[in-house]
Formats: C-alpha cells, structure tokens, sequence
C-alpha cells in the first residue's frame, strides 16, 4: 500500500427488583459534568412467623402435696408480627427540560478542551509504536473487535461521538465529535449535537449526513459485509437528522448499555461520499478521518506511518508531529522500546516485559485486560453440533495450565472478563466441573462422553488441524496437549498470519468441522457485557463466528440487553454461564493483562490507566532528545 487512497424471554430469574429511573453517569474531570444519585430510605412493615419453643407441664395435686405426673415439651407454632424496617433504594435523576418539551439528562460539554493533563507540553518528533502492525485491509469496523487485530492502527485518524477519557485512566466518557447530548426521559432518545468547525482530511466538512450513514452501516449493513461492533447497537431502530447539527438515535427499548457503546474502539465516524463511492465497502479504500493524524502508507510486515493533522479541529492537540507504527513480535517490542528502536509498546511479552522491570532506562505497566483468545469450531455440524463432544472438550481442559504456561498473564474465568457485571467470582467457579485444578473426574466424564458420541479413545474423531497465527505458542500447545493427551486425540498446528486468522472460518476445512481456529474475545471498556456475549454467542450475531445456537441463551441475552436493574442482570449473566458450562460453543483461554513499556521520555498518563484498552494517543508529547 502507499499513500494512494486506492489499496491493493422471557425466563423466570427475577427474584428481586430495585425500581430505578435510567442512569447514566457521566463522572468526568474539569469541565465535565456528573449526574448524581439520590438514595431514598423507605420503611417497610412486614409479618414475621416464628416458631417457639413452649414446655408444659401437667400437675396434680393431692392431700396437701404437689406430684408431678409427667413433662410433656410441645412445639406449638405462634405467630408474632414484628414491624421491621428495611431499606428500599430508589435512584432518582433530577430532569432537565430540553428543547421541544419533555425531560431527559442534558448534558453540554462545548466548553471541554481536552489537552495533556501535564503542563507545559512538548511539540515535534515522530512517535515511534511497536505492536502487531499487521492488517489485511483498511476497514476498521470490519476488522474484529480486538486488539492486535487492526483497529487501533486506523483509528488514529478518525473521532467517534464519544470516547474514554485518557486523562481519567479510561473511567469516564468525554465527548469528541459530539459537544452535547441528550437522552429523552424514557431512554428510548439519544441526541447528539455534533461541534462546529470539524473537517475531514480531504477539506469536506463534516455532517449529520455522515454520522447517519456510518451508523446506518454498523446497524444494518450490507449483505456482502461484516460489521464487528454491530451487536452492541441493535437496539437501535432508526437514525435521523433532528436538525441544527443534531443527530437522533431512536431505540427500539431503553437500553443500559447503549451509551457506553457509542466510546467504542470502532464506533468512529466515515465519510458518507466515501462510502457511497466504494458501494459501502472500504477494505480496499482509506477513507479520509476527521482525527489528529492522516495516513501516509503502510509497508506490510513493516510499518504503518501516519502524520500530522495539521488542520485538526481542536487546535491544541496533537503534540507530535507523527506516528510511526513497527512491526514486530511480542518479545521484540520490549526490546525495541529498551535499545531505543521504539518509544512506546501497548504489550509485550513475559519475558519481554520482565526485561523491562528490570531496565531502569524504561518505565512499564501491567494492565487489566478484557480482551481474550478462544478456540472455536463449527458447532452447526459434526462432530461439534453434538453437545457431548463439546462438553468433553470443555471438561478436559484445564484453564489453570493456560495460567501457567503463560507464566500469570492468562487468568482463568468463566466465559465474562472478572471485571464485568455478575462475574462468578473465583472462590466458586475454581470448584466446578470444567473449572478445577484437580480435575481428574472431568477427565474420566469427558472419555466417558467422547464414547457416548461414538469416538472412544479419539477412535474416529475428525478433526485434525488447530490453525492459528502462533501455533506454536504456549497457548495453542497447551490447548491440543490436554485433548490429545486425556482424550487420545491426534490434532496438529497449522499456521497463518495473523491478518488472515478471521478467514478461515470460510475455510474448507471449518466448514467440515475437521480444523479449530484460535481467536480473539472482543475487547472493551464497558462492565455490562451483555451485547458482547450476544456478538459471541447469539445466534446469527455478528462476531459468532462459530455457528452457535442455543434459544435458551438467546432467550435471556434478548431479556438482558433490555434490563436497567443491574443487580437482575448480573443475575441472568450468571445464568447464561450455567448455560454455556452444559452447551460449550468454544473454549475460552482465560482474560489476561498486558504489559506496556514506553521510555521515560514519553508523557502520557499511562501510571493512571486501569485497564488495557489500545487507543488514539492525541495527547502524548515526548521531551526533546
């Protein structure tokens, strides 16, 4: 490539509700504004019964002496009404009247400047990165929901309505292309005004126009496309120009999560004429961004290189003067970043990390991460679309070997990131069948199950390839050990590059249930998780790329994305994780950390970022050297 834009329901769960309004809270920095909670204490009468412990004893008297004459203990039942006081919370939002009647949150935000939260900030130089540049085109919202997978590199250049704050350490949203929001009191209006001034690279100005039709592509796209953020915004019904540069989200529902879903990696805006000029398709195209940085060429295996916006619509931002993206392998980047190759790495390995610890030249973070790898098959045929074979590899493998040979980054889980809503805490799942280190019983359940479906000893058994960018990687080998080892089955690597690794679920080989693809979870920043376990695991959804089916679980992801109460969600959460544990669709490694290093010349707030989510860097500044 060069700098040519051309490039070759309803289940029974509740057991309780807490009757609250719809909140969002926008916790922000300077400038920003936060809506508060307001917790009422309601006395409730109730009727306790108890059961009360009585002896009766009978007497008798006779000629002036008292006999006893037997001791009975009885148990008779009393009801005793007791008034007990308990506390009912009711979250109530003050409204704001908005323009055209009715209440809602209004939030304006024109006065934000965002900027380097240190003062005195150094321009010049170019940036040099070092991760996985590897990308097989130039559509972002094509590209998975990951990181190491392509986003991060492209959305350097464009802006979305809203985004994480950096400042903040990734905690609270700040706006970007939107200046003001609002959303109608019943959470089925989201508006967003969007800032005046704003220009793509090409010189066009930016328009409702375009915000239209990129969201009118995520939530409806074209047959011969894949958008991989689409099911976080299928609660969306239509989209509209509500005039004076506001856009309208009109919601099918109220939606708990749909806010937060619009800080997206992906969710950045594309020009409406490049779209329409390349039938809604851009794989081959960079479309121009409204972002601080313009692409200039990508060499693959190489770099990717952007420069400077110089026209960029806030004008205090960006510092450097490019972005030089190398490529290179986990331990590599470490490395890099020590001998002075590169100033910044979002991960490195291990032992590259280790290095870094070590080096006092270079400062490091370990980092949360919600991201994952999974291996995945073909559950719409055979072997896999019988649950007993699913079930038997879930059963065999043992997440803990996952942690060790990854030396601690791997952490097993239980299908959710430990930091969503209604995560099964550790001290339980680490007890259950699938889940323990001591699983010798699931081992002897899986051979048992394995014979049942007709493969005894493996005897059989179709599938022979596990594909995958590192094969070779502890991960990989660890994951066809334990089956070939517990199981007697016979499945070998086989190697692609990473940019190609989503295609083989086209593949032949996928497609005949014979070959496993190692994955990626989708990764981000918002602890209900129920729209990306609908991407996974809903049937026909967007990142289900392994066929699973199953209407129970569709049934009560449908139930969840439209439940406010978040203490009822993490309740049906834990109820699809029953589900998932019965009827496996793949095997989930584990959430890890990443492990980030990046030379004490370059400023940006990483010490306060608390968790891994690889972004735009506009506000890092490097000291002169």
């Amino acid at each position: 490539m060069s700098n040519n834009p051309k490039l070759s329901r309803n289940l029974l769960v509740k057991s309780f509700l807490i009757g609250f309004s719809y909140l969002f809270i926008f916790a922000c920095a300077a400038g920003e504004t936060e809506v508060v909670e307001v917790i009422k204490e309601v006395p409730i009468e109730k009727e306790v019964i108890k059961e009360v412990e009585v002896e009766k004893i009978i007497i008798e008297e006779k000629a002036g002496e008292t006999i006893i004459k037997e001791v009975i203990v009885e148990k008779p039942v009393t009801v005793e009404v007791v008034t007990v006081k308990e506390r009912e919370k009711v979250i109530t939002i003050t409204p704001t009247a908005i323009p055209g009647g009715g209440v809602a949150i209004s939030v304006d935000m024109s006065d934000f400047v965002f900027k380097s939260n240190e003062p005195n900030p150094v321009r010049g130089g170019i940036l040099r990165m070092t991760f996985g540049v590897s990308v097989k085109h130039t559509d972002h919202h094509q590209m998975p929901v990951a990181q190491g997978a392509g986003p991060h590199n492209f959305t350097v250049m464009y802006n979305g309505l809203i985004r994480m704050n950096p400042n903040t350490g990734m905690t609270t949203i700040m706006p970007d292309l939107a200046d003001k929001w609002e959303i109608s009191a019943d959470g089925k209006i989201y508006k967003f005004h969007l800032r005046e001034g704003v220009k793509w690279h090409d010189g066009a100005d930016l328009s409702v126009d375009d915000v239209i039709a990129t969201f009118e592509r995520i939530v409806n796209p074209p047959d011969n496309i894949a958008i991989g953020i689409q099911s976080l915004f299928t609660e969306i019904d239509t989209i509209t120009d509500g005039g004076d540069n506001w856009v309208v989200f009109n919601l099918k529902r109220p939606s708990a999560h749909q806010f937060n879903a619009f800080t997206m990696l992906n969710a950045t805006i594309l020009p409406k004429k490049c779209l329409e000029d390349n039938n809604f398709d851009v794989r081959e195209v960079v479309c121009p961004g409204t972002g601080p940085f313009k692409f200039v060429e990508y060499i693959p295996g190489e770099y990717m290189l952007f420069e400077k916006n110089e026209d960029y619509w806030n004008p205090e931002l960006p510092y450097v003067d490019g972005i030089r993206m190398i490529h290179a392998g986990g331990t590599a980047r470490g490395v890099n970043v020590i001998t002075d190759v590169a100033d910044f790495a979002w991960n490195t390995s291990e032992d590259g990390y280790a290095q870094a610890q070590e080096d006092d030249r270079v400062l490091s973070k370990r980092m949360p991460n919600t991201g994952s790898n999974y291996f995945g098959w073909n559950n719409a045929v055979a072997p896999f679309n019988d649950k007993r074979v699913r079930r038997a590899i879930h059963l065999v493998i043992n997440p803990h070997n996952f942690n060790r040979v990854s030396l601690g980054a791997t952490n097993p889980s239980r299908w959710i990131p430990t930091l969503a809503e209604g995560a099964t805490p550790e001290s339980e799942f680490f007890n259950l069948a699938g889940y323990r280190d001591d699983n010798a019983a699931d081992i002897e359940e899986a051979k048992q199950l394995m014979s049942d479906a007709g493969y005894p000893n493996c005897e059989g058994f179709p599938v022979k390839t596990m594909v995958g960018y590192k094969p070779d990687g502890a991960l990989p080998v660890a994951f066809m050990d334990m089956i070939n080892t517990n199981l007697g089955c016979d499945i070998q690597p086989r190697a692609v590059e990473r940019a190609l690794v989503q295609d083989q679920y086209a593949g032949a080989a996928f497609n005949a249930g014979t070959e496993i693809v190692q994955h990626l979870v989708p990764v981000q920043a918002i602890k209900n998780y129920t729209p990306f376990m609908l991407g996974l695991y809903g049937t026909g959804s967007s990142q289900n790329f392994t066929n699973y089916s199953n209407p129970e679980v569709d049934a009560l992801l449908d139930t969840m994305l439209g439940e406010l109460d978040p203490d009822a969600r993490a309740a049906y959460t834990r109820l699809v994780q029953s589900k998932l544990d019965e009827d496996p669709p793949l095997v989930l490694v584990g959430f890890d950390s990443h492990r980030a290093v990046w030379g004490p010349h370059v400023h940006f707030p990483m010490d306060i970022r608390t968790q891994s989510i690889w972004g735009r860097v506009d506000t890092i500044w490097m000291d002169k050297r």
